[in-house]
């Protein structure tokens, strides 16, 4: 047998532009087969906004208990004396007891007398996970009394109107 001379000749351009263009697709394309993409999306800021058509959409984990008014609410934040009527110096509480809230959760109540908004209670923001936990509101008389009326309090949760209670004040 006769041996073959060899050839040691230098890769051909086009050869090497077919490498590089599979080496850098490799780079981009295999990450995001295998969900490897170390970046991390920006999440916006929880900010407290009373336009609720401007906020995020209702979390199906928050359950809502039934909406109760009442003159007063026990050390756990659940109502003791509730009703649907109140004098006009009276604080008036609005409840959600039995509801369950994630952690993270916005949650505010908007106060309407006869159908206009007078009032928005302090967004609060769970801490944590609660369940079965009583949620409520207070809206007080500052400096005159409540003008007397129809009125109503609606939940509104992660910017979301969630449910409302009537009331009357005379």
């Amino acid at each position: 047998m006769k041996d073959r001379p060899t050839t040691n000749s230098p890769l051909s351009g086009r050869t090497l532009l077919i490498g590089l263009v599979v080496v850098v697709a490799a780079l981009f394309l295999i990450p995001r087969l295998f969900n490897t993409n170390t970046t991390t999306p920006i999440q916006p800021t929880s900010q407290p906004q009373s336009d609720v058509d401007s906020q995020t959409e209702f979390d199906p984990n928050v359950t809502l208990g039934q909406l109760v008014s009442a003159g007063n609410v026990d050390r756990d934040g659940c109502p003791t004396d509730a009703r649907t009527s109140f004098e006009t110096n009276e604080a008036i509480f609005v409840v959600a007891p039995g509801s369950d809230m994630p952690s993270g959760t916005n949650v505010f109540a908007r106060l309407y007398r006869d159908g206009d908004p007078i009032e928005d209670a302090p967004e609060i923001v769970a801490d944590r996970d609660y369940t079965n936990s009583c949620v409520y509101f207070t809206f007080e008389p500052d400096g005159s009394a409540f003008e007397p009326g129809q009125y109503e309090a609606e939940f509104i949760i992660n910017g979301n109107p969630a449910d409302t209670i009537q009331f009357s004040v005379r």
